[in-house]
Formats: structure tokens, C-alpha cells, sequence
């Protein structure tokens, strides 16, 4: 009989979503992209798992433990994140689009309702690391979008090794994707409300809520930034942040980013 790591099914698994997941250890991990694989194959979806410090024959012991059927390749694919994203050591952006593209019309031609993709792009991301090609990375991430127009639905997942909380590139990751997912209840929680909540909550507990509002005021008659638009101008709010408190905005955007955080279960 199977073994599966968790019951619980996975929270607002969405077609048209694009969602980023942190995770700590290979257990976590296989818990989150599995259960979304399963998500998918149980909507009538195709589903492509990439995978990431582990052989395809590795991934396949671990999902029939899980309880994922393997019959139908063509329903439930297996690729490495290395193979997939940069075959031959080069990261193309659009090569990687078309290959989605390619699987997304395959599942279309064979009657699916919509393409699942649980991607674990670790090994990928490390060797572009080591060969300076990040930047060509994050743009890629960013331009994909939070949601797409196809029903395809995505969770990129990054370890938490790689990806240092309290880095640029862990907020370039959240910007880029409309939902993190968490990993103790399997629920996806949206990238810029989470922001916004855990922005306010730290200014009105240090600021009290009249400074808190004439902050957000001053954003979005000063410099264009409404409060709901918080997460896509990151850059600018802390820079704003730092002109009107000076040095306590540092300490401030340490908080918000330990908010930020408790909430993802990071």
C-alpha cells in the first residue's frame, strides 16, 4: 500500500497561478509538489513535475510512495530542472517558454482541462548562479507573470539554502509570483496582501496608525504608490521609508521582513 506524507489536500490550487514555495528539506518538499501534482491530476489537468537532487527514477519510487499513478507518462511527466531549464548550460528565456508551450498544447490535444507544474528549480538556479546568470533569471520569473493567460498552473520551488530570507532575490521571488505556499497546512496565501498586512501591522505597532497614514498619504499622493500596489514598488517604499525615518527604517524593514515570514512559516 502506499504511503502518503500528508492526508491533507492542497488549499486553492488554482489553474492561471503563478506561486513560488521556500522549503527546508526534501521531505517538505515532495509533501507540497506532490500534493499540488495530485491537485491538478484530480481537475482533469496533466501534470510535469521538474525535478531537482534527484534521478528521475529516485522522483518515480517517491511519488508511487505518495500514491501518484505513473501509467501515462504523457499525464504525469518527469524532467530535471537542469535538463529542462538549461540543456545545454545556456538559460534561454524563450526556449524555456516554448518548451512549457509545448507540454501545455500536447495536454490541450489530448483532452486535458489545464497543465499542472510542480517545479523544483534548485539545480538549475545553483548552476546559473555559479555562472553569473541570475539576473537573466529573476527577469524571466518577473516577466512570466503573477497569473497566466493559458489555464496552466505553477509552483516554483526554491530551498531555503539557496535562497537567503533576508536577501534582495527572496523579495525579487515573492514580487514575481501571485501566492506563496505554505508548507504546514498546504494553503496558498496572496504575495501582495500578505505584504501589505505585515507593512501596516509593524508601522501602526511602532508608529501608532496616525504616522502609519500619513506614510501611506504621502506614498500615494507624493510618489503614485497606492496601498495595495505596496509589493510591486517595494524598492521605492523602502527607499521612501528610509527618507522619512533615516536610520529606524532599517530596523523597521528587518520587522516587516520577520512578518513576512511568521505569516509564509518560513
Amino acid at each position: 500500500m502506499a504511503t502518503v506524507l500528508n492526508s491533507m489536500p492542497i488549499q486553492n490550487a488554482l489553474l492561471c497561478d503563478h506561486n513560488v514555495y521556500f522549503y527546508a528539506s526534501p521531505k517538505e518538499k515532495h509533501n507540497v509538489l506532490f500534493s499540488n501534482l495530485k491537485a491538478g491530476l484530480d481537475k482533469g489537468c496533466s501534470a510535469l513535475y521538474i525535478a531537482s537532487g534527484e534521478n528521475i527514477e529516485q522522483v518515480k519510487i517517491e511519488m508511487r510512495k505518495f500514491g501518484l499513478e505513473l501509467d501515462d507518462p504523457m499525464k504525469l511527466r518527469i524532467v530535471t530542472s537542469r535538463q529542462f531549464y538549461a540543456p545545454d548550460g545556456e538559460f534561454h528565456a524563450d526556449r524555456v517558454v516554448e518548451q512549457f508551450r509545448s507540454v501545455f498544447d500536447e495536454s490541450m490535444d489530448r483532452g486535458f482541462e489545464g497543465l499542472y507544474v510542480s517545479g523544483d528549480v534548485a539545480d538549475a538556479f545553483d548552476y546559473l548562479t555559479k555562472n553569473g546568470m541570475t539576473e537573466a533569471w529573476f527577469a524571466y520569473e518577473k516577466a512570466c507573470g503573477r497569473t497566466f493567460k493559458l489555464p496552466i498552473e505553477v509552483i516554483c520551488a526554491y530551498s531555503t539554502d539557496q535562497i537567503k530570507i533576508d536577501t534582495p532575490a527572496f523579495l525579487q521571488l515573492i514580487q514575481a509570483h501571485k501566492n506563496t505556499v505554505t508548507t504546514k497546512d498546504l494553503n496558498f496565501i496572496d504575495n501582495e496582501k500578505i505584504c501589505m498586512d505585515a507593512i501596516a501591522g509593524e508601522l501602526y505597532s511602532i508608529l501608532g496608525e496616525g504616522a502609519t497614514e500619513l506614510i501611506f498619504c504621502y506614498l500615494e499622493k507624493r510618489l503614485k504608490i497606492p496601498r495595495n500596489l505596496l509589493l510591486a514598488r517595494i524598492g521605492d517604499f523602502n527607499q521612501s521609508l528610509r527618507s522619512i525615518l533615516g536610520n529606524g527604517a532599517t530596523t523597521l524593514q528587518k520587522q516587516i521582513i520577520n512578518k513576512l515570514h511568521a505569516k509564509m512559516e518560513l
